[in-house]
């Protein structure tokens, strides 16, 4: 009875926010730089890019957001990072992946908006004949910079942002990810 009573209380306090329009999914796709903090790790990935691998990197979210008051919002991010090295007869992997959380702060400048979010995560390298390997589990933090084109379209409202992620993965070495995107509400 607890049980249906919390399912009961939850539904009603998401249809409550979602009503009032202060909810909202969100997705983002862009691009990253990302800056390795373990020298050993770039010694191979640039011995790998040497021998003619073409890198490209991909990165991408999935969240939620729920705006408290005009100028405040809250948002929670799974986020991911893929950096490929590739060559016609082989392809290496570099998967960062995390989940966030933080605030979002309007100032009321048009659509401009910035944010601040923890973020725990980790990066799983799979490469060619080389067993999958795995960092351990970073406390991180993530700053965003965004600008909402909302007040220009009204049907779609696609945001252009820049974020840079700080992951620390253990041994006193941390990845820097900085990210450019672009994110739209669904």
């Amino acid at each position: 009875m607890k049980r249906f009573i919390c399912v009961i209380l939850a539904l009603s306090c998401f249809s409550i926010v979602t009503a009032a329009g202060k909810f909202n999914f969100t997705w983002a796709l862009g691009s990253s730089a990302t800056f390795y903090g373990d020298e050993a790790f770039v010694t191979t990935f640039n011995g790998l890019k040497d021998r003619g691998y073409k890198n490209i990197v991909l990165s991408g979210e999935l969240g939620m957001r729920v705006i408290f008051m005009d100028n405040v919002a809250f948002c929670l991010n799974g986020v991911i990072s893929m950096d490929t090295l590739t060559l016609i007869t082989s392809n290496h992997f570099f998967f960062d992946y995390g989940i966030s959380g933080g605030v979002k702060i309007y100032p009321g400048l048009a659509g401009f908006n910035f944010g601040i979010e923890y973020i725990t995560g980790r990066r799983s390298d799979v490469m060619d004949d080389v067993e999958t390997v795995s960092t351990s589990w970073g406390n991180g933090f993530r700053l965003l910079l965004e600008y909402e084109f909302e007040n220009l379209i009204k049907s779609f409202s696609p945001s252009l942002g820049v974020a840079w992620r700080r992951m620390p993965r253990g041994n006193d070495v941390a990845d820097n990810i900085l990210s450019f995107y672009v994110r739209a509400p669904f």
